[in-house]
């Protein structure tokens, strides 16, 4: 019995940046929003920095037409380099996701007319494969338009295998 041979695609995005206000990171939209699982998790930390700004400083930094303008209570940084891969479906498509080399995550508490906090993580690189570009696709756009995903490049790459 002769095996077909299926087509893989894959899709590059480097430098990658996520900014949300209700999720942490990439990772947690992938497992809470979109139902993905945890495949693989290898992390090891790089650094990890919390800076407090004393209001006293606060008040002496900010000009006075600036002073009803939010500021960064406190900014809480991690740096680590990651191999975490996920597993999930979209538009009824596998699709994995790798997320490799340096990443670092920020939280800032910020303080306006109310305190919130802006969860920032920046990725070395994303890697998507599934045997729909399509789904990649708009996976992607998803997002990109519901939270702002920001990548510097993209690269598709197309790749025939053996089935088994």
């Amino acid at each position: 019995m002769s095996q077909q041979p299926r087509e893989l695609v894959v899709l590059l995005l480097k430098n990658v940046m996520f900014r949300n206000s209700e999720f942490r990171s990439l990772e947690d939209v992938l497992v809470e929003k979109y139902g993905f699982g945890k495949v693989e998790e290898k992390e090891q930390k790089i650094s990890e920095l919390k800076q407090l700004i004393p209001e006293e400083y606060r008040k002496k930094i900010v000009f006075e037409e600036e002073s009803r303008a939010p500021l960064v209570l406190e900014e809480v940084e991690r740096k680590f380099s990651a191999l975490k891969i996920f597993r999930g479906t979209f538009l009824e498509s596998e699709v994995e996701v790798y997320i490799l080399g340096e990443a670092t995550q920020k939280e800032n508490i910020i303080v306006g007319e109310e305190q919130y906090i802006v969860y920032t993580a920046e990725y070395q690189m994303v890697k998507f494969v599934g045997k729909s570009g399509y789904a990649i696709q708009q996976l992607i756009e998803r997002l990109t338009i519901d939270f702002g995903i920001e990548f510097k490049s993209k690269e598709w790459i197309f790749h025939r295998c053996e089935e088994g």
